[in-house]
């Protein structure tokens, strides 16, 4: 990740040959200039030098410079014999400039080589920071930092957590292929999980294993270990290897928010099942108490004095035992459609139907119920197939029909009409009750909800809820919206996204 320089030898090779070609334009023009403007070219190639290379290398191009113009250009020429002394100022001044050069460029350039590094570690967590964020699952985001890893060193990474939790502190799950079959490898890993430091190649732990170890560890919590082989095989290098624990300690805390938010679902989930396994005996207790004292006491009356009673009298408690019945079927159905929703067990099959039959099975089991409430019927001759499960939609015809005609008075009509919008079909059950306030048109959409209107009669305040999970489940929405001149339109919508349709043959008999 960080800039390389180039071999030291190679390096005062180049300060070798930057003297040697000043050397040679100083003499090819030597009939033309004065020694000082040489000196002047001499003090360029060290200002030059310094400005490029280590100290050391600068150091050498000065005694290189200061001999070489001795030789060539101070005379008496081609021997270092100095007969003006004034010429002594001249060596001093170049090895002075040249020393303070030398520093001020050495430092110069270690600071613009900090501020590269940090620039580039900045870089690098902001890069993997943001790839963590939109990454779910420790999985994942182990994948997502071995590739980050792998960019640093150039070579192979592995993540390996450790599960705490089991009995010999997780060393039974310890990685054995790849980068962990190597016995030092695999100490070094097992030094740096124990230790919370890194080892490993470079370091002062293990430092006989081939790739380097660093622990992925939070103040609260140790997770695993990364194990980076850098590639060409070599020493990984102190800005590289502040760069990788910067980055591993990163993925840590990342997957300690993880961690976190997985128990904090789970802690959700446990207090939202324990609350709906709550409501449920309490709404079992409350609402199966009513149908079942009548069963009871129009079963007793009937035992008891079977011939005492008319005919008509005994046809009134039979029927009171079916309707009791039936209603006590009703609440048990819806509340265990809730726990299906709830619970996430609401398997969807979808098909190809014809939305009219559907609605036609629903109307013919609340025959009975609607019997004071005329419906009617709008759906057009080119209302598409819709892929649905037949049965839950049925059953949000049931739930729909049902809740209009509890709520509006006897002989007010329902209607139920759909059509095609875009890519998907809108129905709506419409009535003409005393329709939903305001405030109360997200809220019944929730379990156990009941209009104030509906607080004597039966029902769990489930058929709405129900309604809604079987929506969601086809990828539709559903919700409420006033009607015009009074009462209450329920829609939602079922997309005309499906299983392939397979068309019948060209002679298949129509229906």
């Amino acid at each position: 990740m960080s800039e390389r320089r180039d071999p030291e030898w190679r390096e005062y090779l180049s300060a070798v040959g930057l003297v040697g070609l000043t050397t040679v334009v100083g003499f090819t023009l030597r009939p033309h200039l004065q020694a000082t403007d040489v000196a002047m070219l001499y003090l360029l190639a060290v200002v030059a030098v310094a400005s490029w290379y280590r100290q050391g290398v600068a150091i050498l191009a000065t005694v290189l410079s200061i001999a070489a113009f001795d030789f060539m250009f101070v005379p008496p020429y081609y021997t270092f014999d100095v007969h003006n002394a004034a010429y002594f100022l001249t060596f001093a001044v170049m090895l002075v400039v040249a020393l303070v050069m030398s520093r001020l460029t050495s430092r110069i350039r270690a600071q613009a080589d900090d501020a590269l590094e940090r620039e580039q570690r900045t870089a690098a967590l902001y890069d993997l920071s943001r790839e963590l964020a939109d990454t779910e699952g420790s999985r994942d985001q182990l994948a997502v930092a071995a590739r980050h890893l792998e960019h640093v060193v150039g070579g192979e990474a592995v993540l390996a957590l450790v599960d705490e939790a089991a009995a010999d502190g997780g060393v039974s799950n310890w990685p054995t292929e790849g980068l962990f079959d190597s016995v030092a490898v695999s100490v070094a890993a097992r030094w740096a999980y124990s230790h919370g430091e890194s080892a490993g190649a470079g370091t002062a732990h293990c430092a006989e294993a081939e790739a380097l170890a660093v622990p992925l560890r939070t103040p609260e919590r140790r997770f695993g270990v990364a194990v980076l082989r850098p590639e060409p095989p070599g020493v990984v290098g102190p800005a590289e290897r502040l760069t990788i624990e910067a980055l591993a300690d990163q993925v840590a805390a990342a997957l300690e928010r993880t961690a976190w938010a997985e128990r904090h679902e789970r802690a959700r989930l446990e207090v939202e099942a324990e609350r709906l396994r709550t409501t449920l005996l309490s709404s079992l207790s409350h609402d199966l108490r009513t149908p079942l004292g009548s069963i009871e006491g129009a079963a007793s009356s009937l035992l008891h004095e079977p011939d005492a009673l008319p005919i008509e009298v005994r046809r009134d408690l039979v029927e009171t035992i079916l309707e009791e019945s039936r209603r006590m079927a009703r609440l048990v159905a819806n509340l265990l459609d809730m726990v299906r929703v709830e619970t996430g067990g609401l398997a969807v099959r979808k098909a190809w139907q014809p939305l009219e039959e559907v609605l036609g099975v629903a109307l013919l089991r609340l025959e009975d119920r609607l019997r004071a409430h005329p419906v009617d019927t709008r759906l057009p001759d080119d209302l598409p197939l819709v892929p649905v499960d037949e049965l839950l939609v049925e059953q949000v015809f049931i739930n729909l029909l049902e809740n209009a005609a509890k709520h509006t008075s006897p002989g007010t009509p329902v209607t139920v009409a759909a059509w095609t919008d875009g890519a998907e079909v809108v129905v709506e059950v419409a009535d003409r009750g005393p329709g939903v306030p305001e405030e109360a048109r997200e809220v019944i959409f929730r379990k156990f909800y009941r209009a104030q209107s509906s607080r004597h009669s039966d029902g769990a305040g489930l058929g709405l809820a129900i309604c809604r999970g079987i929506v969601a489940a086809h990828g539709g929405r559903i919700w409420m919206e006033p009607r015009p001149g009074g009462g209450a339109a329920f829609r939602f919508t079922l997309p005309l996204q499906g299983p392939p349709r397979v068309d019948p043959p060209a002679d298949f008999p129509d229906r």
